[in-house]
């Protein structure tokens, strides 16, 4: 690897398992999987809807090394130094589920039990396995995706394909109770910037030229998990939104974000009307996905204000009609738009916590944070943190290798 980021997160992994492993340590395999940021189209992916993503120079490394003693696998994360060295039988794993827990190991489980539950693959056992990353966690970057598609290149055999890959790392992340959909782990896998289509599974490589101009994502201080905020809720209201719909226009939509602007409004006007919340829950959905149809066509135009707008509005639509968002990222946000030259600014990811990601140009980036740090950060005691806002630059997908 060429990044001496990357080969630092490498260098991390490897003392890992080095510690842990001692004498048997030998990697010969190694996995790299980014996080991603989501430019446009929150929470269209499990609704059916496009997304813009893109993923960065943010990732998960797994080594994997064969066990000399020929005993399942053992597991242990850099970052999670509290977790130890984890002994897992693969075996007893097959039906494994737990909604109450989702530590590093957890990660592992699941995404042992997803491979071992797929006809044609099988797991590369036994092994020693040493996972490190820099992937913010809590941050709204897919620290989860880029952790369960890194797993399952460096555990699965033969390698699944693209579309394989990204529903095995889903399956994972859902026996763990988070009930994601597949743009984080499409964005992870293909790299670069993306049109998603949650319908398909499908994505669409972008070249989007930046100029000047960089995505950069700031810290709110409020940390959460998918499993544990209203994302399951808001799946749930989205499919109830959507078999109500169905019912009431007597029509078969596959997808809540196939509903037109007509149908939207013949669910309020009309003699079955939808109810509160699903009714806002559904006007998110038909208007983000308005407003990812007219940002890719303001991405490859590089309209870059007018991309920047429709920011901005995903973001109040994400808080007010999707109610995703929380108060104090909402702060940061309106802070940040304030600042000269700031082309837009939303809320991103599962929501509830997490960060803002600003467009602006790369020399403004200094004035954006001394702005934060002099206003909200000190306000929340935050002002004498490092690593506060992240500037993201596009990276290439995941991929496995084998090491001499």
């Amino acid at each position: 690897m060429d990044d001496p980021d990357l080969q630092a997160v490498e260098r991390r992994a490897d003392e890992a398992g080095r510690a842990a492993f001692g004498e048997a340590w030998r990697p010969g395999r190694r996995a790299v999987a980014p996080g991603r940021i989501e430019l446009l189209g929150n929470h269209l992916d499990y609704n059916g809807g496009p997304v813009l993503a893109a993923a960065i120079d943010r990732a998960v490394v797994v080594l994997h090394g064969d066990a000399p003693d020929g005993k399942g696998l053992r597991v242990v994360a850099a970052d999670a130094p509290e977790v130890g060295v984890a002994a897992l039988d693969p075996e007893a794993l097959r039906d494994w589920r737990d909604r109450d827990s989702a530590d590093a190991v957890d990660f592992v489980r699941g995404v042992v039990a997803a491979t071992l539950a797929r006809p044609g693959l099988m797991l590369r056992q036994p092994a020693l396995v040493a996972i490190a990353g820099d992937v913010p966690i809590g941050f709204g970057l897919s620290s989860s995706a880029a952790l369960c598609v890194g797993l399952a290149l460096a555990l699965a055999e033969p390698e699944p394909a693209f579309k394989e890959l990204v529903l095995l790392a889903q399956e994972a992340e859902h026996r763990l109770g988070a009930p994601v959909g597949t743009m984080d782990q499409s964005a992870s896998v293909a790299g670069g910037v993306i049109e998603y289509d949650g319908a398909a599974l499908a994505v669409e490589a972008l070249t989007p030229e930046l100029g000047g101009l960089v995505f950069a994502v700031a810290d709110s201080g409020v940390d959460r998990t998918i499993g544990t905020s209203a994302y399951p809720k808001r799946v749930e209201e989205s499919r109830g939104a959507l078999a109500h719909a169905r019912r009431a226009l007597g029509v078969e939509i596959a997808h809540l974000a196939d509903l037109s602007a007509e149908q939207l409004a013949a669910l309020v006007d009309g003699p079955d009307p939808l109810p509160e919340p699903l009714l806002s829950r559904a006007r998110h959905v038909v208007s983000e996905t308005a407003r990812v149809r007219e940002g890719a066509a303001a991405l490859r135009a590089g309209d870059w204000p007018r991309f920047g707008g429709l920011m901005t509005a995903s973001g109040r639509s994400s808080a007010t009609d999707y109610a995703i968002s929380h108060p104090r990222v909402e702060e940061l946000v309106g802070e940040a738009l304030a600042v000269e030259d700031v082309l837009g600014a939303r809320m991103m990811g599962g929501g509830e916590g997490g960060t803002a990601l600003t467009l602006l140009p790369a020399d403004r980036v200094p004035a954006l944070e001394a702005a934060l740090r002099a206003g909200y950060y000190a306000r929340h005691g935050m002002a004498d943190r490092q690593e506060l806002i992240h500037v993201c630059a596009f990276a290439p997908g995941a991929r496995v290798e084998e090491l001499g």
